[in-house]
């Protein structure tokens, strides 16, 4: 855990110093690189032997992030057939997998080193948003079947062959759907599905763009907290109960605040005769998707949904 967070240990100590001074008297650095190293690094190593410094890491993090008012970066402006824009209707909490001093971490743009939304996120949200919808269609008849929704996934990115010696190929032909959570309909939806996701032999002919802010300031990133009750319940896995008796153990992350606008991109590269209203339909995907399933960390919670 300690090289994975302070891997400027590892570089020579002139280098190492250089480039902590340079990024720290930036007006518009890198904030993954402050995030990930350059705040790290004034943490000793026998102080990272000794254990985290959650407490000390987050107030030097929300002073650096004050510090930057005259913070500037140009937003990256992404060539696509359709943009629309969506801001957060609430905190944006995404990449907490990551590792950092503050226990759960945040993504940010290797390039840019503001935070993004990758491409493959929205791809997987559109996909999941059609995926439920189609089971919701022909889940009686997926009932005899183990694991129905994987079996529907498996099929639905099945080989041509395989996919159309399938019995549900045959149900599907003609049907039109509801999505989930909307008034939105789609034709034929086994074949828009492998139209714009793609199968195991071709790929998707829509191609979901990194998503980012439409404006960014650091003071737009706000420390947040969780506070478990049942620290010790969790960590053993369940050994021994929960008990009030326990000391909530309150535990910071950054997110993204309420209000901030991103913009989504979507292009379009057909394999064969053009069919514009595959744009459409995962563009009205994502968009429900967005706005009732959200992305990121602590969805049940609210966290990462967006609105108009």
């Amino acid at each position: 855990m300690k090289n994975r967070l302070n891997s400027f240990s590892e570089l020579p100590a002139g280098f190492k110093r250089q480039l902590s001074e340079l990024l720290s008297k930036a007006k518009s650095p890198h904030i993954g690189l402050v995030f990930y190293k350059v705040l790290v690094s004034k943490f000793t190593e026998d102080e990272l032997e000794k254990g985290l410094k959650a407490e000390r890491f987050a107030r030097e993090l929300d002073a650096t992030l004050k510090e930057l008012t005259d913070y500037r970066v140009n937003i990256p402006k992404l060539p696509c057939k359709k943009s629309f824009e969506l801001k957060t209707a609430y905190r944006l909490a995404i990449g907490m997998g990551y590792p950092s001093l503050l226990e759960n971490g945040f993504l940010f743009h290797h390039t840019y080193g503001i935070p993004y939304i990758p491409g493959e996120t929205l791809k997987g949200l559109a996909r999941h948003v059609l995926l439920l919808s189609i089971y919701e269609e022909i889940k009686e008849k997926l009932a005899s079947t183990q694991e129905p929704l994987n079996y529907l996934d498996k099929y639905l990115s099945s080989k041509e062959e395989e996919f159309s010696k399938n019995s549900l190929t045959e149900t599907l032909d003609g049907t039109e759907i509801s999505i989930i959570l909307s008034d939105y309909k789609i034709r034929e939806p086994h074949r828009v599905f492998r139209k714009i996701f793609g199968t195991q032999e071709k790929r998707g002919e829509v191609i979901f763009l990194d998503a980012f802010p439409k404006k960014f300031n650091p003071q737009d990133l706000e420390l947040d907290i969780m506070n478990p009750h049942y620290a010790g319940y969790y960590t053993e896995k369940g050994k021994n109960p929960p008990g009030d008796w326990e000391n909530p153990v309150p535990i910071k992350f950054l997110t993204l605040k309420k209000g901030t606008t991103f913009v989504f991109c979507l292009d379009y590269e057909p394999l064969g005769e053009e069919e514009p209203e595959l744009l459409e339909h995962a563009y009205n995907l994502l968009r429900i998707g967005l706005e009732n399933l959200g992305v990121g960390g602590k969805k049940a919670k609210g966290y990462g949904w967006f609105e108009a």
